[in-house]
């Protein structure tokens, strides 16, 4: 079957593109790779193989960026072109059973950098299937851009480019950050709907037995019925009428260790103050914690900047890690997955200035009392 040069052509540069941008978006936030791998562990009880997530996410971006970049240059044609065919085809039947069940709310197949629905993801990979069996047909036409040296040479300098950026950032914090709690958001404004827009309008409808006839009725909550002889049975869950402004994030919540919400008193509180981030306390590592604890010494003498701390951890874990490394400040409480968005890193330390991110620390780089101050005043 001769398939036309410029549709190759054309068939290559998506698919490769597309290959080297899912690569690239997982080896720049490899943990958050990391965390989605773990929730389709969790989907299909397979929690045992949660021990392997590290290794399988640093597998799949070194895989995608090679492939794509042999895929668009034309690189090994017949040797990518069957490699292909055989990451597509079973890809495909999974993201369709995925679109079908619903096990996880997206693929995560572009990170955070673009939130695909389950049947998003299916239409994508229907549409690539399309384009891999156009190369796959033609394998034997596809000639190589450069030759010599780089025809193996290009696939193995983007694997150990790939490899030395997934693990930086797993070390660190992601080089690129497309989450909401990235440095310059303000957090309080991605939680508020703007002027002029609408949330989602939802209808409540509650439900009513005539005690005479035992029939059922239903009622929209606001108009309720006064006949004595209509008893309330239940309310239905809310629905939705009309879809209206979605916040970038609705998830931020802080509370004490009561559970009395303190989200509005971080909010409005003004100027410089830091955030603590743990994630969970069993795994601390003494060191980072002894450089929080010299830095957060130092801020409460001086008092020119707040200090907050947040935990996942419950109350007993928490007393029992405060006295065992003497920490100096309290741990409010919130959702772990809140946590892992905020920052990447156990523990992490943002800066805020009133509610904007202007600064990130992982925990292999916790600051100095003296570089926090030239950071303040410069």
């Amino acid at each position: 079957m001769k398939i036309n040069s410029k549709l190759l052509l054309v068939s290559r540069i998506i698919v490769g593109l597309t290959f080297i941008f899912s690569g690239f978006v997982k080896a720049v936030d490899p943990s958050g790779w990391m965390i989605k791998l773990t929730e389709y562990f969790i989907a299909f009880n397979i929690e045992g193989l949660q021990p392997a997530a590290v290794v399988l996410t640093f597998i799949l971006c070194c895989y995608e960026v090679p492939l794509g970049v042999g895929i668009l240059f034309g690189l090994r044609g017949k040797l990518m072109s069957w490699l292909l065919l055989l990451t597509m085809l079973p890809f495909t039947i999974l993201t369709f059973y995925l679109a079908i069940s619903n096990p996880v709310s997206d693929c995560g197949c572009f990170g955070d950098a673009i939130i695909l629905t389950n049947w998003e993801t299916f239409y994508k990979n229907v549409i690539l299937m399309g384009f891999t069996i156009i190369i796959f047909i033609s394998r034997k036409n596809i000639k190589p851009i450069f030759k010599g040296f780089w025809d193996w040479g290009l696939v193995i300098i983007s694997t150990l480019l790939i490899v030395v950026m997934s693990v930086y950032c797993y070390a660190y914090l992601p080089i690129l950050d497309f989450r909401a709690y990235k440095v310059g958001n303000d957090v309080k404004e991605l939680m508020t709907i703007p002027e002029g827009k609408t949330g989602d309008i939802l209808k409540t409808v509650l439900v009513y037995t005539d005690l005479t006839t035992g029939e059922l009725k239903e009622f929209d909550a606001s108009n309720l019925p006064m006949d004595e002889n209509l008893e309330y049975l239940e309310t239905k869950p809310n629905e939705l009428v009309k879809k209206g402004y979605d916040p970038p994030t609705k998830s931020f919540k802080l509370d004490d260790s009561t559970g009395v919400e303190v989200t509005d008193l971080f909010l409005n509180e003004n100027g410089y103050r830091l955030l603590i981030v743990h994630h969970k306390l069993e795994s601390e590592g003494s060191k980072a914690q002894k450089k929080l604890n010299e830095l957060v010494n130092n801020i409460l003498k001086d008092g020119n900047v707040g200090v907050w701390a947040v935990t996942s951890a419950l109350n007993e874990d928490v007393k029992t890690y405060i006295n065992k490394y003497e920490v100096p400040y309290f741990m409010h409480s919130a959702d772990i997955v809140l946590l892992e968005t905020i920052i990447r890193s156990n523990p992490g330390l943002l800066l805020f200035k009133d509610n904007v991110i202007i600064k990130k620390w992982p925990s292999k780089k916790i600051p100095s009392y003296e570089k926090l101050n030239s950071l303040l005043y410069n």
